[in-house]
């Protein structure tokens, strides 16, 4: 079976107009659908054979033609604030097959970490602080600074993303643990580890990072029962999903220098509210989910090259690409 038709859903932004043009370009033989609402959607959902975006519960009922369902991203929300989920019984009980772009956004995002992990782990917002008071103080920082060579950071997700970081961090020559149930051995990690593991290994860790999805089994799976068993010098970064943290947790462990700071670029909501205790709590970086900051056209063309690929698989009645078992969201 070939693709005769293939979906735009709405919203219809920029970059949906960018690669809607390009395959236009480049499948002339298929008709692209474009939608600008949900109403337009359900009226036309039981011809739409592929799409790109989000099906609501009521349209997927009648989506009968609907074989390939390409998700924008790689999370498991409709927006940033992850109060629509994307993926729901329906969805999931429905035998489309879901994609997502997962691989496009590794170096751009390891680059992110590793600038929080660097300014973290020798306390320059301590110094920082410091220099707005206009003090020359050799002794502000609050605790120790982390030695990269002799420290471990552990990597929750060790996918294209939690790779990038494994690699960059060995280059500093620190020891590697990753955390992923997909993987035995990968290059760069030292040890690979289940999520059931974290708590017995997490005591001799000094840097936390999580690049995992908002799933049901990771939802606020760092929270204070964990950062209580971590060193008080370690750090925490977080560039997977906000709802994966329980930001109250860990506004409470850093007041009680239970651990020593954090980086964070997702919030459970987003944007951060102006009152939340975390803007004002020393030790931490946050940036409001700019980790992809100046990458568009790069991100763009490998987003497309993804939805290429795969209506070529399609044609040829191969396997897509980067399939998502949407029971566990990923």
């Amino acid at each position: 079976m070939k693709l005769t038709n293939f979906a735009f859903l709405p919203p219809l932004d920029d970059i949906k107009k960018e690669l809607l043009n390009r395959l236009k370009n480049d499948f002339p033989e298929i008709e692209f659908l474009v939608f600008e609402d949900e109403s337009e959607v359900l009226e036309n959902i039981h011809i739409i054979q592929a799409g790109y975006g989000w099906i609501s519960p009521e349209g997927i009922i009648n989506a009968k033609e609907l074989k390939w369902l390409a998700n924008p991203d790689s999370g498991s929300f409709v927006n940033e604030s992850g109060k629509d989920g994307w993926f729901y019984k329906e969805l999931v009980e429905h035998p489309v097959v879901v994609t997502n772009p997962r691989g496009i956004y590794f170096d751009y995002i390891g680059n992110h970490v590793m600038a929080y992990l660097l300014s973290l782990s020798k306390r320059l917002p301590d110094f920082l602080e410091a220099q707005r008071k206009r003090i020359w103080n050799k002794n502000a920082n609050r605790h120790k600074a982390i030695h990269l060579d002799e420290a471990t950071v552990m990597i929750v997700g060790a996918g294209g993303i939690g790779q990038e970081v494994g690699r960059l961090c060995k280059a500093f020559n620190m020891k590697v643990i990753g955390v992923d149930p997909k993987f035995k051995n990968l290059k760069y990690f030292d040890k690979l580890i289940t999520q059931k593991e974290i708590e017995k290994a997490i005591p001799k860790v000094d840097i936390l990072v999580s690049t995992v999805m908002h799933t049901p089994e990771t939802h606020h799976m760092f929270n204070l029962e964990l950062f209580n068993k971590m060193k008080n010098s370690s750090i925490f970064i977080n560039v997977g999903r906000g709802k994966t943290t329980s930001l109250d947790d860990l506004v409470n462990a850093l007041e009680n220098n239970i651990i020593s700071g954090a980086g964070l670029d997702v919030f459970e909501e987003e944007p951060l509210p102006s009152n939340h205790k975390l803007w004002t709590t020393p030790g931490v970086i946050i940036t409001p989910h700019v980790a992809l900051l100046d990458a568009g056209d790069t991100i763009t063309n490998r987003r497309y090259e993804i939805i290429k690929k795969n209506i070529n698989l399609f044609n040829q009645g191969k396997e897509l690409h980067n399939i998502v078992d949407k029971e566990k969201w990923y």
